[in-house]
């Protein structure tokens, strides 16, 4: 998602979904390294990534301007406006949060790593959004407006959803019916997609265009907000343990936690629906010029191109030396550190490690989350992009590997905190440490692709870029959760009697199913070689 500048003597491109802020005079110089989808023959110049965020970031004519704008003016004048696209933002997190955080916490005990990796299938549609904006962008009522057109309907369909399938959703869950629960999750992540890519163009007209800088701040606070609801809080409410001891009065022990799934997805379907009945009824679209108290509702919206020539464009972009190579890093840069966060806290569960330590442990991180992704995301958003990333980068690389390290050593069975301080204590700070390090490397790129994107396209550009650096986190999470279990071996320990050689499979589900061999004779398939850290 793009952050946005300013910068004296604007110039706005809104071609596509998102607003890109220039000053004036200086839009070659943003574009001029490789990245223009108007001059290819420039991409044969020095297009190593690094080298270009370097270059870029540099750039004379690309510092981004202060965000109180150019005229001044308090932030606070537009405090609705803030807390609604803040709000906009969290109703995305709210189904990420659950699809990449708590449902693979919740299926780790049901099924094995091959399902979670299936599991994981259902966040695609974030990082293919590329393939309809041009869609959004340019089918529209005029009469609703051009982004309400889509946020309402999508965000009323995806309410209708949560509603409807709430009690359905919780009895697959209990079952492990992995496939069912993928193609839910899917067409929830599907529609908060879509409104993203309506909502970052709003941000344009729903804030003064001396403010629009803010709307990176409202991105960061409303998706970290909604999506470590769904994940921490979620899952700490949910936990039986950790709601008898400190939810629930002494004797009063239920075998289920306080917030069930169904009643979850019920709540966030009724907000969802309410919320999105006052903005449809009571929040009026403004066009650019409006926002900046610049002409009348009769304004027409600037010229567009079709959605061939829009396609064409992409096309065109895809093909410069210089994306190829930004795309070669963005797809492979976090492959070291996605199996330390992708499955670090399942493998804290494997080794019996206690739900309601781990549930009280992330419910004390929310706060601080929220707080640290804010710190990040404003310092990443000023001055060169390339230093805050690089340092990021490495950082959260030295982190995975501390993760991997603390998790491959933590003692198993812990149930308390205070029976492992040391141990929880470390596995908080490493885990605030990598949202810190996560948020400030996802701004600072952020950054980068508004200095490096061609006017002429606007927010398509933006959205081609992060849709290949969403790519680089979804695509590879399938074959890591299958070769974990693939590199895994399990052995048979205490049956009554010899078994041959393979009895015991891999996967942590079928080494545990009654017609087992090994079960069978009375053993237990015990794991010999973790393929984690294989």
């Amino acid at each position: 998602m793009a952050k946005h500048y300013q910068a004296d003597a604007q110039a706005v491109s809104t071609t596509g979904s998102r607003a890109v802020v220039w000053e004036a005079g200086s839009r070659d110089q943003c574009v001029e390294d490789g990245f223009s989808s108007q001059q290819h023959s420039r991409s044969r110049r020095d297009t190593n990534p690094n080298s270009i965020m370097r270059r870029v970031a540099s750039s004379p004519g690309c510092h981004p301007l202060d965000q109180q704008g150019v005229s001044g003016g308090s932030v606070l004048s537009e405090f609705w406006n803030l807390a609604l696209l803040t709000t906009l933002y969290a109703m995305q997190g709210v189904p990420l949060g659950l699809t990449m955080g708590a449902m693979p916490f919740l299926l780790q005990a049901k099924a094995s790593y091959t399902a979670i990796g299936v599991f994981s299938l259902a966040a695609y549609p974030y990082s293919f959004k590329l393939a309809w904006s041009p869609v959004v962008d340019s089918c529209y009522s005029t009469r609703a407006g051009r982004r309400k057109s889509w946020v309402v309907p999508i965000q009323l369909l995806s309410a209708a959803l949560l509603l409807l399938s709430a009690d359905w959703a919780d009895a697959q869950l209990q079952a492990a019916r992995v496939g069912t629960v993928t193609a839910l999750f899917f067409l929830l992540v599907l529609l908060a997609a879509t409104q993203d890519i309506a909502v970052d163009g709003w941000a344009l007209t729903l804030l003064s265009r001396r403010h629009v800088g803010w709307a990176s701040t409202c991105q960061t606070l409303g998706m970290n907000a909604g999506y470590f609801t769904s994940f921490t809080v979620f899952l700490a409410f949910n936990d039986p343990s950790f709601c008898n001891r400190f939810l629930r009065p002494a004797g009063a022990a239920l075998p289920v936690g306080v917030l069930s799934l169904s009643a979850y997805l019920t709540f966030w379907g009724w907000a969802y629906a309410v919320i999105t009945l006052a903005v449809a009824l009571f929040k009026r679209e403004q066009t650019l010029r409006q926002a900046d108290g610049k002409g009348s509702r009769n304004d027409k919206p600037p010229e567009e191109v079709s959605l061939h020539e829009a396609y064409a464009q992409l096309w065109g972009v895809v093909r410069l030396t210089s994306v190829r190579r930004l795309a070669a890093l963005l797809l492979t840069c976090r492959l070291a550190m996605l199996p330390a966060e992708a499955a670090g806290a399942l493998k804290l569960l494997e080794k019996g490690v206690s739900k309601e330590a781990l549930a009280g442990l992330v419910l004390l991180q929310f706060p601080c989350e929220l707080a640290s992704a804010l710190l990040a995301g404003r310092w990443a958003s000023g001055g060169s992009p390339f230093k805050p990333w690089m340092r990021g980068y490495w950082f959260r690389l030295a982190c995975a590997a501390a993760s991997t390290t603390l998790v491959l050593h933590f003692p198993e069975g812990a149930q308390q905190l205070h029976t492992h301080p040391r141990e929880f204590a470390a596995l908080a700070a490493l885990g605030l440490a990598s949202s810190f390090t996560s948020t400030l490397m996802f701004t600072a790129m952020g950054s980068f692709y508004n200095r490096v994107s061609d006017p002429n396209m606007g927010g398509a550009y933006l959205t081609l870029l992060n849709t290949i650096a969403n790519m680089g986190v979804t695509v590879p999470k399938f074959a890591i959760f299958a070769t974990m279990d693939l590199l895994s071996v399990r052995a048979c320990i205490g049956a009554r009697h010899e078994v041959a050689t393979g009895a015991c499979p891999a996967s942590r589900q079928a080494a545990r199913a009654p017609g087992n061999v090994c079960v069978a004779a009375g053993g237990q398939c015990r794991l010999v070689a973790d393929g984690d850290y294989a």
